[in-house]
């Protein structure tokens, strides 16, 4: 009986702590707090946005997870400064709209329904979760669309220097690409200065994955 008890007791404590772990801070923005438990769920939500259902219950290493961090926190920054501004507010449709292209990724309602199941979230969470994705990238749209358009100047001499040869087209989508991501940068390290952002835990290094729940 005494060993059935320590079994338990162990066994209970082992459940205490992966719940610990799961619900764990990584990182504050502006007073939001981001959970491990939240990152994995979104996490789960971009990977099926852009790759498919097949990966909802993917295990999500730490670099997977450390990337998506990366990402999260940057969004959050961007969007700190849009909510300052009050900018881009989505009406109810637009969300619906999202919510519905994510749904139709799957082949059936199930499928759907084992999905926000799995990552413990309701429909109305994972709409707020891509409304403020669309804020944050129409926020960007707006600030660098524009001024990341490449001069007919900066083409010319560009196609100088490397001696008018190759495709002069080619030439022109990977300088507007290099200046985007340019613009990008400079604009996301101007925002995260006056943001307030705290990374408790980068999850970089050696330690356990996420296999299929996201909370």
């Amino acid at each position: 009986m005494r060993v059935l008890l320590l079994a338990a007791s162990l066994a209970f404590a082992a459940g205490a702590q992966e719940r610990q772990l799961l619900d764990e801070v990584v990182a504050v923005v502006d007073a939001h707090s981001v959970t491990l438990s939240e990152l994995a769920a979104e996490t789960r939500i971009r990977l099926v946005e852009q790759q498919g259902p097949q990966l909802a219950s993917a295990q999500l290493d730490r670099a997977l997870l450390a990337a998506s961090l990366r990402r999260l926190v940057q969004e959050r920054v961007v969007l700190s400064e849009v909510e300052r501004l009050k900018l881009f507010d989505l009406d109810r449709a637009e969300v619906e709209g999202a919510l519905a292209r994510l749904r139709s990724r799957f082949p059936t309602p199930g499928g759907w329904e084992a999905f926000t199941r799995r990552l413990e979230l309701t429909d109305e969470e994972i709409g707020a979760i891509l409304a403020r994705e669309l804020r944050v990238a129409r926020y960007l749209d707006n600030r660098l669309k524009l001024a990341a358009q490449l001069r007919e100047g900066e083409l010319e001499e560009a196609w100088k220097a490397q001696g008018r040869s190759g495709d002069r087209e080619e030439l022109r989508q990977r300088l507007a690409k290099e200046k985007y991501e340019r613009l990008l940068t400079e604009l996301l390290a101007d925002l995260r200065r006056k943001a307030n952002v705290r990374i408790v835990d980068p999850l970089e290094g050696e330690a356990r994955s996420i296999a299929a729940g996201g909370r």
